[in-house]
């Protein structure tokens, strides 16, 4: 009796943590699927206007659930919770048509023959050269990116910046920012037709986006399939897409 009564209260157990914890995972998609897709005019308000003086990088965070240590992006052909295991996947689709009531530009990228890449959607100036910097911790990047320059990026004189920046005209982009170059129909990269950059090594790429209370910690983003999730700065090496606002 006092066994089968130990039983039954482990099994009660059980299925109360794992409603828990597939309340916590649905709360949390819910949580970041409305902090990645603002309206129209959030967008415009917040990470594609700024002052003049706010071209140099900025951090901003957001705080996920507890529970969740590997967020997967919900939009993907195949999505995965923190343990690895199936959930439902909603859009395959490029993430700015979901944030967008406006047609998209064809041509969305402009190639300018300078070393950068125009996204004619946001009007965000990035560098055309993905592989200028290699990998690097968090920190060092944001300084990387802070550093670039007009004659940056040789000796290819397709690929070195002939711009006219100056150190202090570039940073690493937001997670939002990033986020508006995934196309999530492709794969190897995950970026839209056309997208004129030179070439998407494998590997993620640093965001300027930390989390929430847990500064250790920044959002990145796998340009193979467009899956998001974040990583310790101190420890781990990304790949840098510098981003600026065009020259005055």
């Amino acid at each position: 009796m006092h066994l089968s009564s130990l039983r039954s209260s482990k099994k009660k157990k059980t299925s109360s943590i794992s409603e828990r914890i597939g309340s916590a995972l649905i709360f949390s998609l819910l949580v970041l699927h409305s902090l990645l897709l603002p309206s129209p005019n959030a967008i415009a308000n917040d990470s594609l206007s700024e002052t003049p003086n706010e071209n140099e990088e900025r951090v901003v965070s957001f705080e996920p659930d507890d529970e969740l240590t590997d967020i997967v992006n919900p939009f993907k052909s195949t999505c995965y919770d923190w343990r690895g295991s199936t959930i439902p996947c909603e859009f395959k689709r490029p993430y700015a048509e979901l944030l967008f009531d406006k047609p998209i530009p064809d041509p969305r990228f402009m190639d300018n023959q300078d070393g950068t890449v125009t996204d004619n959607l946001t009007g965000l100036i990035w560098l055309k050269n993905t592989k200028c910097f290699g990998t690097m911790n968090w920190e060092g990047s944001r300084l990387a990116a802070k550093r670039l320059k007009d004659g940056d990026c040789g000796p290819d004189p397709e690929l070195t910046l002939s711009d006219g920046s100056s150190a202090g005209d570039w940073r690493l982009p937001t997670m939002h920012e990033l986020c508006l170059l995934i196309d999530y129909s492709k794969r190897n990269p995950a970026l839209p037709e056309g997208n004129s950059f030179s070439d998407f090594p494998s590997g993620y790429y640093w965001s300027a986006t930390t989390l929430d209370h847990h500064p250790g910690l920044v959002w990145i983003v796998y340009f193979e399939s467009g899956t998001t999730c974040y990583e310790d700065v101190k420890n781990q090496a990304g790949h840098i897409l510098p981003v600026r606002k065009p020259l005055e």
